[in-house]
């Protein structure tokens, strides 16, 4: 293993640090993900020293005598470019407010020779981890969505983000866009389905796999599924048809349904004159972390 060719991603979760080496030559993943879990809701300092402990023994465990980098997929808010958290009023990393994350971490790792650091949103990671190592690649033109407690999105060109200009939303962000009154946010996430589902049947229900668990069971499921699909269509239609998008990659825990909901989806885009070819995350939990190491692929 050429030790020029490791990059370090790190998936920065509400409760655990997970991260890994990548062999920026082949997309893998070098060696088994580090998992460090991290009470979000304490002091800076402990936060740190988490994701420290993280980073060292992922590097430990891959053997390399030297890495190119660390990459960092982050939920936002977040000052991706200048590596500065802004995370607030969500209960969980509000300690580390205000700071600069990648001057912290430097510090902290200098000794160990890591000194590089670059920053993204977790969902911009997911598009890029399937572009370089999962279902998309090869492709050229990417949109990747992750259907859960929110919608993600990235948009990927030439593998490289796109986040400005005419093609795509500010950002790539789609999860604030318009839609039946609102916005893509509360139409297309675990909320929708479990109020939907209320409004069906008067059950409640915590999360999309309950409503999967009775969709042979109960007409009900069947439609709600349906009617996602069909709803979906809609909204992505444009969005990829502006972007001139190849391939359209679906992550996240509602994606886990797709089979539910593929033919009304499917349908719904072609009824738009949409041709973009669909496909489901290869590489599901593990996106994120080769996303966001993939940062590192421009120093070859």
């Amino acid at each position: 293993m050429e030790n020029s060719s490791i990059a370090i991603g790190v998936d920065v979760g509400g409760s655990h640090f997970c991260s890994a080496a990548v062999d920026m030559v082949s997309g893998e993943m070098a060696g088994t993900p580090v998992v460090t879990p991290v009470d979000s809701r304490a002091d800076a300092s402990v936060i740190f020293d988490a994701l420290v402990s993280n980073i060292t023994d992922t590097v430990k465990a891959s053997g390399a005598a030297s890495v190119k980098g660390v990459g960092l997929a982050f939920p936002g808010p977040f000052d991706y470019v200048h590596g500065i958290s802004t995370v607030e009023g969500v209960d969980k990393y509000e300690k580390i407010f205000g700071l600069d994350v990648a001057s912290s971490l430097r510090q902290r790792l200098s000794s160990a020779g890591i000194d590089r650091f670059r920053f993204l949103n977790d969902a911009a990671a997911f598009a890029l981890g399937e572009c370089f190592g999962g279902a998309a690649k090869g492709a050229d033109r990417v949109v990747g969505i992750t259907l859960g407690t929110g919608v993600g999105s990235g948009f990927v060109a030439g593998h490289k983000l796109v986040e400005s200009g005419d093609e795509v939303p500010a950002y790539g962000w789609v999860y604030h866009l318009p839609f039946e009154g609102g916005i893509a946010d509360e139409a297309f996430s675990t909320r929708w389905i479990c109020r939907r589902y209320h409004e069906l049947t008067g059950q409640t229900v915590s999360g999309a796999k309950e409503v999967v668990d009775q969709y042979d069971q109960r007409q009900e499921a069947r439609d709600l599924f349906s009617e996602y699909g069909k709803r979906f269509a809609d909204f992505m239609a444009p969005v990829l048809m502006k972007f001139r998008a190849d391939m359209l990659v679906l992550g996240g825990n509602i994606s886990r349904a797709w089979d539910l909901f593929s033919k009304e989806f499917t349908d719904g885009l072609r009824g738009h004159g949409c041709c973009t070819e669909i496909r489901i995350s290869e590489l599901r939990d593990k996106a994120a972390i080769i996303g966001a190491a993939s940062l590192f692929v421009e120093t070859e």
